[in-house]
């Protein structure tokens, strides 16, 4: 029986059928690495790119073959015309550098002027007042040349009547007294209200008039004023002049 392998009594060298497979098989596994070092050596050495198949998707930014297009340079076509992206036809719009426009405050219309003050005199010895057991004296120095005396204790009282105010409110009441004596104390009472106690300074003479300001509240329409002294004699009163609204 011959060997498998080595040299046979002919001088011919002869190889087994296992280790014969084991070198076709070497062989064409260097045939198939030739082959892959040839193909990526024909691929890194620089073909045209005109010889190579397009892309069938958008080029990766990552293939040497399809880069990127710059967006300041790229161009596209519309409605016919060439327009360069980028370009001042295709660039967004600045923002605005001008201030926001701001609207003025709303205002509200100017309030009614209030209603003008009223001025008017009262005189202390006309009929429309009550003149409870007074007296009316000539006075060369009052309004009228008259004035209404003999007010106080166990005496009359004076009552304006009829003193008118259109809204209301305080008022400002200029008494015009006379008193040639030390002075006097007097009372005045609005609508009844409790009374209000003043002293009225001597005026030098029973015919040289003084004024006394007192603010009163008054009501809408009329109202009335009244002149009194429970205790002591009250000054002679010549008029009043009221200033209300």
């Amino acid at each position: 029986m011959s060997p498998r392998h080595g040299s046979g009594p002919d001088g011919m060298w002869r190889i087994g059928p296992i280790r014969l497979l084991a070198v076709v098989g070497v062989g064409y596994l260097i045939i198939v690495l030739t082959l892959a070092v040839m193909n990526v050596d024909l691929g890194l050495g620089g073909s045209p790119a005109a010889d190579r198949p397009g892309p069938t998707g958008p080029a990766s930014h990552l293939d040497p073959a399809f880069p990127t297009p710059d967006p300041a340079t790229a161009t596209s076509a519309e409605g016919g015309r060439e327009v360069r992206v980028g370009s001042v036809a295709t660039r967004p719009a600045a923002p605005s550098t001008a201030p926001p426009t701001t609207r003025p405050p709303a205002t509200r219309p100017p309030a009614a002027p209030a209603a003008p003050m009223v001025v008017r005199s009262y005189e202390a010895e006309s009929t429309e007042n009550g003149l409870d057991n007074i007296r009316i004296y000539d006075c060369p120095g009052c309004s009228g040349g008259k004035k209404v005396g003999n007010i106080g204790r166990d005496m009359g009282t004076l009552q304006f009547n009829g003193v008118t105010a259109r809204t209301g409110g305080s008022a400002t009441v200029t008494i015009a007294y006379v008193n040639g004596e030390s002075p006097r104390v007097g009372q005045i009472s609005v609508n009844g209200a409790a009374p209000i106690t003043l002293t009225f300074p001597g005026t030098g003479g029973w015919s040289s008039v003084g004024t006394m300001v007192v603010t009163v509240p008054l009501r809408p329409g009329s109202n009335t004023l009244k002149m009194f002294n429970p205790d002591s004699p009250a000054p002679d009163f010549d008029k009043i002049t009221v200033a209300v609204r």
